[in-house]
């Protein structure tokens, strides 16, 4: 089979560089330092290219529980674990830490041409709002096709030195070089059996940005979503994410030890009807359910969002 993607890893070289703040960065600072910066950085890399390794740390941080109560409300997450964090709302605490990391001499590529493409998460245990945690976030690869750049980092969150949560997310920032003329016919998409539809309102994007502190301007309103070339304000994918998670959490009781990860596909134009399709494996020998997830456009059938889900079971019978 004939290969085009032409990939080429960047090489990441030691030994680590190691950055500690002592709080989150704002979020209005970082941007408007990614608009001063953009035009000084390129949206593609040389393959000989080498960036130096780099870990950003952020110790002895404690949530803010009126947040978390808000993000439960925002991403449809029951009241039923007041205590408890919500895994997907872990990632949102290293928004600040990845906006600092792009805008500095640590990354190459222009940061306001990142779109997020795929995220993971792991959780070890259950996590309390009210335990210390320590945060990091590294930069782990960056892979080089004909299309872009992929970024890989790991995001990490240690509670008494131990990892409980970690996370990779990925980025991919298209290059410049110009597209076929050869359209490709779309596939019909055979979704998994629908189990609930929701309703995404315009305003789901301000309500998202204030919990989870992503004020990205094209979820906020249409008229900044058409200056990055969007017909309308689109969704965060982490609040989709978020979303199907809190309705999977309704229906499997996610406790202990569970792992998520999904790939971005078209966004959400706001407002929306949306649908989620899921499927469940029994994993009986290890008391694991896999649960396979789609979520998409209830009028288009187009894909949002693909994943799964593994979580503890008890299978009875």
């Amino acid at each position: 089979m004939k290969n085009n993607q032409h990939m080429v890893n960047i090489k990441l070289c030691d030994p680590e560089t190691r950055v500690e703040i002592k709080k989150h960065p704002s979020m209005g600072l970082i941007f408007l330092k990614a608009l001063l910066i953009s035009p000084f950085r390129s949206n593609t890399i040389a393959d000989t290219a080498v960036v130096n390794k780099t870990r950003i740390i952020l110790k002895n941080y404690l949530p803010d529980k009126d947040l978390i109560k808000n993000y439960r409300q925002v991403c449809g997450f029951s009241e039923n674990k007041p205590d408890i964090i919500p895994m997907p709302y872990l990632q949102t605490l290293f928004i600040g830490l990845l906006g600092r990391f792009i805008t500095s001499s640590s990354f190459p590529v222009n940061p306001l041409g990142l779109i997020q493409i795929f995220q993971s998460f792991e959780q070890q245990r259950s996590i309390k709002t009210n335990e210390i945690l320590d945060l990091a976030c590294t930069l782990s690869s960056i892979k080089k096709t004909k299309k872009g750049i992929e970024t890989n980092f790991v995001l990490e969150t240690m509670s008494d030195n131990r990892i409980v949560w970690q996370g990779i997310a990925t980025f991919f920032t298209r290059s410049h070089a110009k597209k076929g003329k050869t359209p490709r016919k779309r596939k019909k998409n055979l979704f998994p059996e629908t189990k609930e539809t929701f309703f995404v309102p315009s305003g789901t994007g301000r309500g998202y940005a204030k919990v989870s502190g992503d004020y990205n301007p094209h979820h906020l309103h249409t008229v900044f979503a058409k200056l990055f070339g969007f017909k309308k304000a689109i969704a965060h994918g982490m609040w989709s994410l978020a979303r199907v998670v809190a309705s999977l959490d309704r229906e499997f009781d996610i406790n202990g030890p569970a792992r998520v990860e999904a790939s971005f596909k078209l966004p959400i134009f706001m407002p929306a009807t949306t649908a989620l399709g899921y499927e469940t494996k029994a994993d009986k020998e290890n008391h694991k359910a896999i649960v396979k997830f789609e979520l998409y456009d209830k009028e288009k059938g187009l894909p949002h969002l693909k994943g799964r889900l593994i979580c503890n079971r008890v299978f009875t019978g």
